[in-house]
């Protein structure tokens, strides 16, 4: 993985840590935030190892889309769910919406695996 898309790895999992530090904390809206930035960061990694890069969410799901689900390279409902997260994080984030603590360790759940399959299409170098 290339140092760049290594930042954006680092970054998915540090925001998936703190996602699942926010959840047992009992702070849902955090997590699903947090959970949401973890798969965009992950997401932004792959196309960067592609030399694809997009300046906002919306781009960056759109590219990815293109780049991995439509060429079946990556699971097109993991891809949908982890998208439509963003309308979940933002009521969390902007407008003050109640999250249930059962739906948001269903998105950490999500983000797991999200990152998870990323780090299975790019696993990181070993070090020679």
């Amino acid at each position: 993985m290339s140092p760049r898309s290594e930042e954006f790895m680092a970054e998915a999992r540090d925001r998936l840590a703190a996602a699942r530090a926010s959840l047992a904390s009992g702070f849902p809206p955090a997590a699903v935030s947090l959970a949401y930035y973890a798969m965009l960061y992950a997401a932004r990694a792959a196309l960067s190892e592609e030399n694809r890069y997009a300046k906002t969410h919306s781009g960056t799901w759109q590219l990815f889309g293109e780049s991995f689900v439509n060429t079946e390279r990556f699971e097109r409902q993991l891809f949908s769910d982890a998208r439509d997260t963003l309308e979940l994080r933002l009521g969390a984030d902007y407008e003050a919406k109640h999250v249930q603590r059962e739906t948001a360790k269903a998105v950490v759940e999500l983000a797991t695996r999200f990152v998870s399959v990323i780090e299975t299409l790019y696993p990181p170098e070993s070090p020679s």
